[in-house]
């Protein structure tokens, strides 16, 4: 490759070799014509510059001659050469200065983790009271320090504080984390100092959360304002807003919590006499809870509320649960011989009602049936509290009275027991 680069660089130079003259010195000649020619150009400007050099000298000549000339022309030299050196290295320092303000804030970081809280605080105060040239990678760590500051002041009790390393942080051109923060943080505040009108914080909450409308923390916020308003529905529809917000780790106790807000707008609307209302609820609660009693229970309400026993049994039933059960009793309680016993076996095929069913045969007088549905749902269900107290009833009508002192006997003893190993797992 090196014997093919210099036979291309002899070919290309071949026709100025054949124009150049032969004699060396006449070459010379040829070189230097270039070179003067642009010294004749530039001629005025190097008459000025050997001008300027010549003036320094002149001035710099009579200082060489005495000691305190010579220590001024030192002096001189020296502080020429300083601010030069500070003009070319500004740009270094200013990116040494920033960095090592990132990396006090990332040690106070550390110092977080370690739960180190004392060095953390001596290391953040320094960083939100830094005021020099901030770090391309990360500008907004002195926002950042007086976040960490005011939240471990929340944490520690000290509001006003907490308050106050808020009230430093500039809010144009911060990114959305240190925002959402921020707005957590001095609702939070404001919310423990009790200062604030109502309207006010009211306000302050609803402006964030239309800023952020899918942070959990604040949307908490909303909801727990809007249940001091007393509106089971809004409630209800703030709780939803934080159930579907909410991380993976706290979706089901949210969901509980939805569920009883539900529930309550539910009894709240059958109380004023909305039907419609509880209708909707009814069926949101069916979306919520598919496989629960809730909405069925709320539906039975409804129709008890307007008189239709039937309907009310009827969905009841269709829980296939305890509560229903209870539900149901209660309206026989009421409303005995409503529905015929058979028609209580369709409504809610669980064996739980055969209780019920005992109990309404032993109301209308057909004893023997009674008897014999009553001993099915003993030896079906077992002898639960529950069972023993609606046997004793059952009993009671039949006549059978010691036989029923004895059976309320042994609930009472079953409740006591479970009660007592309730409490010593307590302990």
């Amino acid at each position: 490759m090196g014997k093919l680069g210099d036979v291309v660089k002899r070919t290309l130079t071949a026709p100025i070799r054949a124009l150049l003259p032969k004699n060396p010195w006449l070459r010379v000649l040829v070189y230097a014509l270039p070179i003067l020619l642009v010294l004749a150009l530039f001629q005025p400007a190097l008459d000025v510059l050997l001008k300027l050099l010549d003036f320094v000298l002149r001035v710099i000549e009579p200082l060489l001659q005495t000691t305190l000339g010579r220590i001024l022309l030192l002096l001189v030299v020296f502080t020429l050469g300083a601010v030069v050196a500070v003009w070319l290295l500004k740009s270094r320092v200013r990116d040494l200065r920033a960095e090592a303000a990132l990396g006090r804030h990332l040690h106070a970081v550390a110092a977080l983790v370690d739960l180190d809280g004392r060095r953390a605080r001596e290391l953040l105060k320094k960083v939100a009271r830094y005021r020099g040239p901030l770090p391309e990678r990360y500008p907004h760590l002195c926002a950042d320090a007086n976040l960490k500051l005011a939240r471990g002041c929340l944490q520690q009790g000290q509001v006003e504080q907490g308050l106050g390393w808020l009230a430093r942080i500039v809010e144009p051109g911060l990114p959305d984390e240190l925002l959402r923060s921020l707005r957590q943080l001095r609702i939070e505040a404001l919310r423990r100092q009790g200062g604030v009108l109502p309207l006010a914080l009211r306000r302050e909450v609803e402006n964030a959360v239309e800023q952020f409308p899918s942070d959990p923390v604040l949307l908490g916020e909303l909801r727990d304002l809007v249940a001091h308003d007393g509106d089971p529905a809004a409630l209800a529809e703030a709780q939803e807003r934080v159930h579907k917000a909410a991380p993976p780790a706290l979706k089901a106790r949210e969901r509980q919590r939805w569920l009883a807000a539900l529930v309550e707008a539910g009894q709240h609307a059958l109380r004023s006499a909305d039907r419609d209302q509880v209708k909707k609820v009814a069926k949101k609660l069916l979306q919520v809870d598919k496989d629960g009693p809730s909405s069925w229970l709320l539906l039975g309400d409804l129709h008890r509320s307007a008189g239709d026993l039937r309907a009310a049994i009827k969905a009841y039933g269709g829980t296939g649960s305890p509560a229903g059960l209870d539900r149901i009793a209660e309206v026989l309680a009421a409303h005995p011989g409503c529905v015929e016993p058979r028609e209580l076996v369709e409504c809610c095929p669980l064996q739980g009602v055969l209780l019920l069913v005992a109990r309404e045969l032993a109301r209308r007088g057909e004893l023997e049936r009674a008897e014999r549905a009553a001993r099915v749902a003993a030896e079906a269900l077992g002898p639960t509290p529950t069972v023993c107290a609606v046997l004793a009833e059952v009993l009671t009508l039949l006549g059978k009275e010691e036989q029923a002192r004895l059976l309320r006997e042994q609930a009472v003893v079953r409740l006591l027991g479970a009660a007592g190993s309730g409490g010593a797992g307590a302990d």
